[in-house]
């Protein structure tokens, strides 16, 4: 069965079809569409050879609501291209990984012969990726060997606190005048559908010292004024456990206990709720390369073969644990998390 033939069974309205025009869709995410969509419909498909599938009228109704909502987001993410760039600083190849969403926005601002253009974003709900593309005046080569970006910060249109960096990308023509940046944000708060201003005051080159002594030669090349408005207009996909797991946890006089509520996993993020103690909770900290604090409670994730997954950006300390990964990776591959030495399995 495909997409298109469950459109003429539902009825809907005529033209309904072209929600499905332009980029094709492969087979298997198409697939993986429609199963999404009879399940939601609470229908199931027809054997091979089969034209026909019992249904309700209701379950029909049912399913032309949903599938007009599927069709609307497998458009999308057809017409989406990642940029080569991006995907290769992310890890993602030259696939376009499933879970993640992603979003042309195409704003630019030219200040002194500078254009600042912001590409496109690429994220979920608990961290997103700006790529930033820069043209310098036609004429200027940009051969340095790094280039700085002064105070360039994310303003969203609501108040959230979080952590945000740049680097500048690999440069693949020194002989030219453009360069990209990326930005990568993780944010307090559901960031889909985000609004905001890239802010940017100029721009720096760098050149290394070859005997390594520290003596780079910094050159401003500009001192600007960019600003750039944004809307992270994509939606993600995230596999949900509810471990409801319990353990007992003492740290000197404070004792007591922290339960495992739900599990959020993608291939940028993880999201782990938890509950109990406030004590407790403040101690919690994910597991990185540094020395823990005294008394931490350490969190940690765990591939199936029981191998721990580094993460690049957290927070913790309360209800909501939350860490992103770079290079993304593959949600199938993490088989638990660790509380305190506790291993609970996500299953």
């Amino acid at each position: 069965m495909r997409l298109t033939e469950l459109f003429e069974m539902t009825g809907l309205p005529q033209g309904s079809g072209e929600l499905l025009s332009g980029e094709t869709l492969s087979p298997e995410e198409e697939a993986r569409i429609l199963a999404r969509t009879l399940a939601k419909a609470g229908l199931t498909a027809p054997g091979k050879g089969e034209r026909t599938m019992k249904k309700s009228r209701f379950g029909l109704m049912l399913l032309a609501g949903v599938l007009c909502a599927g069709a609307v987001v497998a458009s999308a993410a057809a017409l989406f291209q990642w940029d080569k760039g991006l995907a290769k600083e992310l890890g993602a190849g030259d696939g376009q990984p499933q879970g993640v969403g992603g979003t042309s926005i195409q704003t630019s601002q030219e200040a002194g012969g500078w254009t600042m253009t912001l590409n496109q974003a690429v994220g979920d709900r608990n961290c997103a990726y700006l790529l930033l593309d820069l043209a310098a005046p036609e004429g200027t080569v940009l051969d340095a060997d790094y280039y700085l970006l002064d105070d360039c910060r994310p303003v969203f249109d609501k108040d959230r606190g979080g952590s945000w960096g740049w680097q500048c990308l690999e440069d693949e023509d020194k002989t030219d005048n453009r360069l990209s940046f990326l930005l990568d944000m993780k944010m307090k708060g559901d960031l889909r559908n985000a609004k905001g201003t890239l802010k940017v005051t100029g721009i720096q080159a760098v050149w290394f010292d070859p005997a390594e002594k520290g003596d780079d030669r910094v050159e401003r090349l500009a001192q600007l004024d960019w600003e750039l408005p944004f809307r992270l207009d994509y939606r993600d996909e995230v596999t949900t456990f509810r471990p409801g797991r319990t353990i007992r946890v003492e740290r000197g006089f404070i004792k007591g206990e922290l339960t495992v509520e739900k599990v959020e996993v993608g291939p940028l993020s993880i999201r782990i709720r938890l509950s109990g103690d406030e004590r407790l909770l403040r101690r919690v900290h994910f597991v990185t390369g540094g020395t823990p604090q005294v008394g931490a409670v350490l969190l940690e994730i765990k591939d199936r073969a029981g191998e721990s997954i580094p993460t690049w950006a957290s927070s913790s300390g309360g209800r909501d644990c939350v860490a992103t990964f770079l290079p993304l990776i593959d949600p199938e591959e993490i088989g638990a998390i660790v509380l305190d030495g506790v291993v609970i399995p996500l299953e």
